[in-house]
């Protein structure tokens, strides 16, 4: 078997070798935290009930509307950066740390003041403030964006693992003890605790220095002009990931919010597998869009096919097993959760080819129609989640979350004409099942590599 593996790599090119090993990387780290966030959580939602996870989640969804603003949409951007302006890193981290720390307390402050305004439960106002306050500690994910630009995720993957362990032992803990609502918050807060002080201890551990970090006005102005777009775009996509928790605690209630957030769990913890495979596939697409541009379409096209391919594939499966698993894994309590989820799997899809379809826009620097393709899909959920709430509840929210995704992710593509040929290879990725031809050609390829 070993022999076999051997062989195998052997075949591999080093800058595939080097792909499917960062791949790896962050596969194993993703299922750990599926596999040990799933187990964890199903103990966390069955003890605290479909009113008080209600109450924890939408204080969650609250926080994260905020999120993208701490982000500024640096993240990919740093990394296209250090790729093509290698010698310039050092100043290109530093300033990129200063932004993201300065953005962190503007969000904090507009978090904490926001949900003081517009829910009146103290319980909920304080849990939220809590989970907000982690934010002091996210600057430091520059370190993972220069880890990324290396397409060495070991690092970030341990420092990953240990959170999660560690996160998942906390919560089993308050569980056993009994703890008020309250306490789980502060494991979100040590999340970003434990995430901040690993990545400092990986980053150091590579012989890198903070010494050397610069920051430049000059860089801070070019990096916000390309990531500006990438934070209006961020912005909107939170709001329509979790506006709708939002919403059905205005318009329906805690309980409600519960047995919706115990199913999108299931649903969204697939979403690792795009930002995982893109996050080590894109400084190779971004070197073959140097080389020839027929190379760089076709490693585009390549990419939407296989998270069209997984999305599908994940997509089905949910469906099947749904009802079955939601009554199994959290009860009758629960029961209703199996429906949404069968619905709300079905973004799927469109979540991923956007994952994808997001590395393009930086590539071509068409930020601008990420932002406006957005907001559209923001729009439609808003009125849709208003419409569909008070006839269905959780049901209602997935179907409004499901069009908008698609709108959003696909269909809005075809309103702007420099994406229409974008818009359709997105377009022959959702086919890819039909598509026997490109598939035989896929398999046949695949067969080579592992012969």
């Amino acid at each position: 078997m070993l022999g076999k593996l051997k062989a195998l790599e052997d075949k591999l090119s080093p800058g595939l070798r080097k792909i499917v090993l960062n791949i790896g990387w962050l596969f194993t780290e993703r299922i750990l935290y599926m596999v040990v966030s799933l187990i964890v959580g199903i103990y966390v939602v069955r003890y605290l009930g479909p009113e008080d996870f209600g109450k924890l989640s939408y204080s969650y969804s609250f926080f994260y509307l905020f999120f993208a603003v701490a982000k500024l949409g640096l993240n990919d951007i740093v990394v296209r950066d250090i790729v093509q302006q290698e010698k310039f890193t050092p100043k290109i981290l530093g300033t990129a740390f200063v932004l993201k720390s300065f953005s962190s307390v503007i969000s904090i402050f507009l978090i904490a003041s926001s949900i003081w305004m517009v829910n009146n439960d103290v319980q909920i106002r304080w849990m939220t403030i809590i989970i907000a306050l982690g934010l002091v500690f996210d600057g430091f994910e520059v370190i993972e964006f220069w880890f990324q630009s290396q397409v060495l995720s070991g690092p970030i993957a341990t420092v990953k693992s240990v959170q999660i362990f560690l996160a998942a032992a906390t919560r089993i803990l308050l569980v056993w003890l009994k703890v008020p609502l309250v306490s789980f918050a502060w494991v979100f807060f040590v999340e970003f605790l434990i995430k901040g002080i690993g990545s400092i201890w990986v980053y150091l551990k590579y012989h890198q220095s903070f010494q050397k970090w610069k920051f430049r006005w000059s860089t801070a102005v070019e990096l916000l002009q390309d990531s500006i777009p990438m934070l209006l775009s961020a912005v909107m996509i939170s709001i329509y990931m979790k506006i709708d928790q939002v919403m059905l605690q205005n318009l329906v209630g805690s309980k409600e919010v519960g047995i919706y957030a115990a199913a999108v769990r299931f649903s969204e913890i697939w979403y690792f597998v795009p930002m995982a495979i893109c996050a080590s596939v894109f400084p190779s697409v971004l070197k073959a869009k140097a080389r020839s541009k027929r190379e760089y379409d076709l490693k585009t096209q390549q990419l939407y096919d296989v998270m069209a391919w997984i999305s599908i594939a994940i997509s089905l499966l949910m469906t099947v097993a749904s009802q079955p698993l939601v009554n199994i894994l959290l009860g009758k309590e629960y029961a209703e959760a199996g429906i949404i989820l069968a619905l709300h799997i079905w973004s799927g899809p469109f979540v991923f080819l956007s994952v994808a379809r997001g590395r393009w826009l930086i590539a071509e620097k068409l930020t601008r129609f990420e932002f406006m393709a957005t907001s559209l899909g923001v729009v439609a959920n808003i009125l849709l989640n208003f419409y569909l709430i008070p006839l269905y509840g959780g049901k209602g929210a997935a179907i409004a979350t499901l069009i908008s995704y698609a709108f959003a992710c696909y269909l809005a593509g075809a309103l702007f004409p420099p994406l229409f040929k974008n818009t359709w290879m997105l377009t022959k990725a959702l086919f890819i099942p039909v598509r026997i031809k490109q598939n035989l050609l896929y398999f046949k390829r695949i067969r080579q590599v592992f012969s």
